[in-house]
């Protein structure tokens, strides 16, 4: 969520004010407890989060589908899908989007029963009561012993709802035809009072299903009143797909959630990562106690699972949510591996062939100016740049490798120290959300927006120098650990972050936005997302971290499916007909829009997902075909808008990101692309060596290797395989640590054979031994 100047910040340190000098120390390195002077005036504005039922010291979720309820009054904008609710001063309006909007970039929000109770009933908030891992509950309250606890879930096609001294009311929406069945389908009078303990209500061509305890009286109208007979207290409203379903939701109705837990597990030798996922419920009557839990496109495509669907499935704002019943499921998800970088290119004969004199210039070019920027954000990229520099540098045998591993130390020493006084490039700790905040800030990170965007960069830049220099992670490993953990914190045990901060784990991405707005939760860059778990695995795999590796792998495995799904409509059924775009600059909770925060360009629109370049990125370019009909789509978009087409026309920073996606499917063109710019008097593009030594290098080595191979996998999360065209492999390895490693190669699960890879450095290997 790039929205600069949103200034909200943590409170202050229980019993005043601290004074911001406090250092606390972590190995070598070190944060501040509290904010120091140069902070206060940008972020401390004593903002505590006012809207918890009870502050009873867990950390507190940012970044989440649900974070209106902590930071607004009235939440907004929670989107649960199938259903979206908005608390208000009458109760939580719940709507059953039906239909897309004419532009199809969200579905019609319309028509919804607002669950309230009534005139004598005035909330004065809505609040956080408790969360875990895709559910939530939270409390409409009057007093302390008159209130309507709410709960709802991702994917999870009810609301409960659950009354203390409240007689709950159904206010059906005004100008809309409604109508009332009861189980067996027969019509209910429009007036009067029934007593049941299930009904079907019609809203403007929409079911909605009601459930309730036995002997619970409603009294019909306009607005539904509710009386309850017993000490049982409790509504389910749920959407039905049709009215015949009603006694579907009957047999699940009175099975409330109330935990949702995902666990994982990484298989190396079978390059998957399987993910459970579990609900704990608690049966309101009848003894149920299975749920029905809705799945989106990258939960079940392309996926090994276990869910039994049936035939309930709805719209959303993903795609087709398709239901099944039961507590507990598993989803297995493909992980072939990734590597921080490639090996170095071979001159190879052709057109533009690689130039090693040339990457020598580049790499003295990017020596000779080590700067790094003061916010995390562009910071962060620059402390990146060095790493994947000392790292080219190391495969190319160039004299420059222990100027930029120097260089990138001293850096990532003065990010992970905090000196009193100093005014960026320091780490500061929010006591209040137990948060680990970098400054100087950018884009809103100082009220967490973009942590995972930012902190992806350093996760990766230290697991670079640690295979150059492994004392550093004895020195830093634990500090780097801890911005790592701000992010996506992987151990529940560790109760100075919340559990996976920015990472919506049923969404399988991440969201962007640090305290949301009303208009919901949004992240723009998926790639950078990507990155970060990237960042994980690689940090994981230099530090010897298991835990972190495979937390990393699993949020890899999931987001690369759930990008190409809701950002690219990989298959053609994600987007409705409506949308008349091929590509999505950033997705919200409610639905996408075709621009970016930064730029209307609609080349920006497609770059803004395929940066910075990476093998991390491969994903995009699983289909080749679909990778170049995406630039072609591009392309046209971009001509629509009479904007530039060309390499020379998109500049520096847009020509790189672009020349870097082509790349990996047609590293050709990139070389070519390069070698014309080069050759132009006064060329200020392919000789910007921040932008394109990497470039250059990447596409000449693709060139090298041929296409990324997704059939073979070695035992290791940091390798990947390539097949070239002549249908030779190549096994490529990162091993950052100071031991050689014996990996076992698979194509599949066909065993391929062993092969060695060297300490501290990227090997490739094109001969097995049996």
């Amino acid at each position: 969520m790039r929205i600069v100047g949103l200034l909200i910040a943590c409170a202050m340190m229980a019993g005043g004010v601290a004074s911001g000098q406090e250092v606390v120390s972590v190995g070598k390195g070190s944060y501040a407890a509290d904010p120091p002077p140069v902070a206060r005036g940008e972020a401390n504005k004593a903002m505590k989060p006012r809207f918890l039922v009870a502050d009873d010291g867990r950390p507190i979720p940012t970044n989440k589908w649900w974070t209106q309820l902590i930071m607004s009054r009235f939440a907004k904008s929670l989107w649960a899908y199938p259903l979206k609710l908005e608390a208000g001063e009458k109760g939580v309006s719940i709507f059953f989007p039906t239909r897309w909007q004419k532009e199809g970039n969200d579905p019609a929000s319309e028509f919804p029963l607002v669950l309230g109770g009534g005139a004598d009933f005035k909330p004065r908030d809505s609040r956080a009561r408790d969360w875990s891992d895709w559910l939530v509950s939270f409390r409409m309250g009057e007093s302390d012993d008159k209130y309507l606890d709410f709960t709802i879930g991702e994917g999870m096609p009810y609301v409960w709802v659950e009354s203390v001294g409240v007689n709950p009311t159904i206010a059906l929406p005004g100008g809309a035809e409604s109508r009332f069945v009861d189980r067996a389908g027969k019509p209910i009078a429009k007036s009067g009072t029934i007593t049941a303990d299930c009904f079907a209500i019609e809203v403007a061509g929409r079911w909605f299903g009601v459930f309730a305890p036995d002997r619970t009286s409603f009294a019909m109208g306009n607005t539904i009143a509710v009386t309850f007979s017993g000490k049982d207290r409790y509504l389910v409203v749920c959407p039905l797909p049709s009215q015949k379903d009603l006694e579907t939701f009957y047999q699940h109705a009175f099975a409330i959630p109330r935990k949702t837990t995902v666990s994982w597990k990484y298989d190396p030798a079978k390059a998957q990562v399987a993910t459970t996922w579990t609900i704990e419920t608690e049966s309101l009557k009848h003894g149920q106690t299975q749920i029905l839990q809705g799945w989106l496109p990258h939960h079940w495509r392309e996926t090994t699972h276990d869910l039994k669907f049936n035939s309930i499935d709805y719209l959303s704002p993903r795609g087709r949510l398709k239901c099944a019943t039961g507590r507990s499921f598993t989803i297995t998800y493909p992980f072939t591996g990734i590597i921080p970088n490639l090996p170095a290119p071979k001159t190879l004969p052709g057109a533009n062939p690689y130039d090693p004199a040339r990457m020598n210039e580049y790499l003295s070019m990017l020596a000779a100016d080590p700067k790094y920027g003061e916010d995390t954000y562009w910071g962060g990229k620059d402390i990146l740049r060095l790493g994947q520099a000392a790292l080219m540098a190391q495969q190319t045998n160039d004299a420059n490798r222990q100027a930029f591993v120097d260089h990138l130390r001293a850096a990532m020493a003065n990010w992970l120290t905090y000196t009193p006084g100093e005014k960026a490039h320091f780490f500061m700790y929010y006591p209040t959300f137990k948060a680990l905040v970098g400054f100087k800030t950018s884009y809103g990170s100082e009220a967490f927006n973009d942590h995972h965007f930012h902190y992806g960069y350093f996760t990766q830049a230290v697991a670079l120098l640690v295979a150059h220099d492994p004392s550093f992670a004895k020195e830093y490993g634990e500090m780097i650990r801890l911005v790592a953990k701000e992010y996506a914190n992987w151990d529940r045990n560790d109760d100075r972050f919340p559990f996976m901060r920015c990472v919506d784990l049923w969404a399988g991405h991440s969201w962007a936005g640090g305290f949301s707005s009303p208009g919901g939760q949004n992240q723009e860059s998926s790639s950078e997302d990507a990155q970060s778990w990237a960042g994980l695995i690689l940090l994981g795999q230099a530090l010897d971290d298991s835990d972190m590796m495979a937390a990393g792998a699993m949020g890899y495995a999931m987001v690369s499916r759930a990008i190409p799904e809701y950002w690219f409509d990989i298959h053609g059924d994600t987007f409705p007909p409506e949308w008349k775009h091929k590509a999505v600059g950033m997705v919200w909770g409610g639905g996408k829009a075709f621009g970016t925060y930064f730029s209307g360009d609609a080349a920006w629109v497609y770059a803004i997902q395929w940066l910075p370049i990476s093998p991390a990125l491969s994903y995009l370019v699983r289909d080749p075909d679909f990778a170049k009909q995406s630039f072609d789509d591009m392309i046209a978009a971009a001509t629509a808008q009479k904007k530039p087409t060309t390499v020379k026309g998109w500049g520096p920073a847009l020509g790189n990101v672009i020349m870097g996606y082509v790349a990996m499917y047609d590293p050709a063109w990139t070389c070519a692309q390069l070698d014309e710019l080069w050759n132009e008097p006064g060329d200020t593009i392919a000789r910007n060596a921040k932008e394109m030594a990497i470039h250059y290098y990447m596409a000449h080595s693709m060139r090298s290797l041929g296409r990324y191979d997704f059939t073979a996998h070695a035992t290791s999360p940091t390798s990947m395989v390539f097949k070239n065209q002549a249908g030779e492999r190549t096994f490529v390895v990162w091993n950052p640590s100071t031991r050689p490693q014996t990996l076992t190669a698979y194509e599949g699960d066909k065993r391929l054979g062993t092969f060695v890879a060297a300490p501290q450095q990227l090997t490739s290997t094109r001969t097995l031994n049996p």
